[in-house]
C-alpha cells in the first residue's frame, strides 16, 4: 500500500508540474481588437507593379525542414541532401525553416535566408519569422486565446523584418473570426495540406478569403513544408514563383513584401516514376504577364488553363474564363479586392497575389491597432499566477507527507 501511495503522490506531483508549465507558459496581454473593415479607397493596389519580364521567375519554397545536429528533428536528411533534391526540380531558392533553429545554408552562404519555424504548442499555431538573428525561445502550450496568438505574431515581427503565418488550414483554432481580427502577419500559406490529402478543397483558399474580406491585407505563399525530400509524394508539390533579379534574401524580400510573385500547386507527377516527376517539372506552365491598366486587372499564361476564375468578397467568383490563356476585368467599386486562380486538368493551379483597394499609404497593408485592455490582462495573468501557486503548493504538501 505505501509503494501505490507513493507512485500516486509522484503522478499527482508530476500532473501538477505540468499544470504549472500550462500557467507559467499562457501568460500574455489581452487586447482588444478591430473587426472586419473591408478594404475602401479609390487607389487599387497592383502587387505586379515592378514585373519584370525579362527578370522572369525564380521557383521557390520557404517552407521545409531538414535534419539537424541541435533543434527538433523532423526530417531524415541533412541540409545539403535536401538542397540538392529541391535543385533537380528546378528550385532557385530554399528557404530551410526547420523548428527552432537558423540553419546556415548548405552550399553557399549568400542564399543563407535568416528564417525558421516558430512553435512548439500543441495547436500547431506555427510562424515563420524572417530576417531574424536569433530563435525566440518562448511560446503558449495552448494558445487557445486570440490575443495570444497576437501576441505572437507582434513578438516575432519586432524581432525581424516580417513574418509569415503557416499552415491555417492545420492549425487547431483558426475560424473565420481568428483570421477576421488578427494583423501584423505579411504572408499566409493559403494553400496548406500535406501532398493531396485535402482532395483538391484547399485550392479554395478559404482562410486567406476571410482575412482579405475583413481587410486584412497579406500574400499568398504556398509551400511543401516538407519533411523528407526523398518521398516523392511529399516534394516539389506547392511552390511559389518570385520575380527577382537574384536569389539573394535582399531581392527576394523586396518582391515578397511587394506580392510580386504567383503561387502554384503541382501535382505527384509520374506517380512514383521519378524521371517522369522530374521532367514534368522543368515545363510547368507559368505567368507570362500580369499586371494592371487603369482599373482592369489582366492575366496572360503560358499554355490554356481548363478555367480561369477572378475571385472577390468572401471568395465569391465574380469573373470565369475556360480553356483560355488570357483573362481581364475591370474591377468594380463593390469590388474591394480581386485575385485570380488559374486550374489545369493535370493537377497544377496557379494563384496570383490580391489586387485591392486602399486610400492612404503605399499599400492596403495596415497594422490594425489592438490596445491592450489593462484590467483583463491583469486578472488573467494573476488567474495563472494563482493556478501556478496553487500547484507548487499542492507538491510541495504531497512531497511533505512522503
Amino acid at each position: 500500500m505505501k509503494i501505490i501511495r507513493i507512485s500516486l503522490k509522484v503522478l499527482a506531483s508530476l500532473l501538477l508540474v505540468i499544470i504549472t508549465g500550462l500557467a507559467v507558459l499562457s501568460v500574455s496581454p489581452i487586447y482588444e481588437f478591430t473587426g472586419p473593415v473591408p478594404f475602401s479607397g479609390e487607389r487599387i493596389y497592383n502587387p505586379y507593379s515592378d514585373f519584370d519580364s525579362v527578370t522572369g521567375w525564380k521557383r521557390a519554397c520557404l517552407h521545409t525542414h531538414t535534419k539537424v545536429d541541435k533543434g527538433i528533428n523532423e526530417c531524415p536528411y541533412y541540409p545539403d541532401v535536401v538542397y540538392s533534391d529541391y535543385m533537380s526540380y528546378g528550385y532557385d531558392i530554399l528557404g530551410l525553416t526547420n523548428h527552432q533553429a537558423l540553419t546556415p545554408h548548405p552550399v553557399d552562404s549568400c542564399l543563407y535566408i535568416a528564417v525558421y519555424e516558430h512553435g512548439y504548442n500543441l495547436f500547431k499555431f506555427h510562424l515563420n519569422p524572417y530576417g531574424v538573428n536569433k530563435v525566440e525561445k518562448f511560446d503558449h502550450i495552448l494558445p487557445i486565446l486570440l490575443s495570444q496568438k497576437q501576441f505572437m505574431i507582434d513578438r516575432l515581427a519586432a524581432d525581424g523584418d516580417f513574418v509569415q503565418f503557416n499552415h491555417p488550414n492545420r492549425t487547431l483554432t483558426i475560424n473565420r473570426r481568428v483570421m477576421e481580427h488578427l494583423s501584423g502577419y505579411r504572408l499566409v500559406e493559403g494553400d496548406s495540406g500535406f501532398e493531396e490529402r485535402d482532395h483538391g478543397s484547399g485550392t479554395s483558399l478559404d482562410h486567406w478569403d476571410e482575412a482579405l474580406s475583413a481587410g486584412r491585407y497579406a500574400h499568398n505563399i504556398i509551400n511543401d513544408d516538407n519533411h523528407n525530400s526523398k518521398a516523392h509524394a511529399a516534394i516539389a508539390r506547392r511552390c511559389s514563383w518570385i520575380n527577382t533579379p537574384t536569389p539573394y534574401y535582399e531581392d527576394i524580400r523586396e518582391q515578397l513584401l511587394k506580392g510580386n510573385f504567383y503561387s502554384m500547386r503541382v501535382p505527384d507527377f509520374g506517380d512514383g516514376d521519378t524521371s517522369v516527376k522530374h521532367m514534368e517539372n522543368l515545363r510547368l506552365p507559368a505567368i507570362k504577364d500580369i499586371g494592371m491598366r487603369s482599373d482592369t486587372v489582366y492575366m496572360r499564361l503560358s499554355a490554356p488553363a481548363a478555367a480561369i476564375r477572378v475571385i472577390s468578397q468572401n471568395g465569391i467568383a465574380v469573373d470565369s474564363a475556360f480553356n483560355s490563356t488570357d483573362i481581364q476585368y475591370v474591377m468594380k467599386a463593390s469590388d474591394p479586392y480581386v485575385r485570380m486562380t488559374a486550374w489545369y486538368d493535370n493537377g497544377v493551379t496557379i494563384y496570383t497575389n490580391a489586387f485591392a483597394r486602399f486610400s492612404e499609404g503605399d499599400s492596403p497593408y495596415r497594422d490594425f491597432p489592438h490596445p491592450v485592455r489593462w484590467g483583463m490582462t491583469i486578472l488573467w495573468n494573476l488567474m495563472l499566477l494563482a493556478i501556478a501557486a496553487a500547484c507548487v503548493y499542492g507538491i510541495y504538501s504531497l512531497y511533505k507527507h512522503l
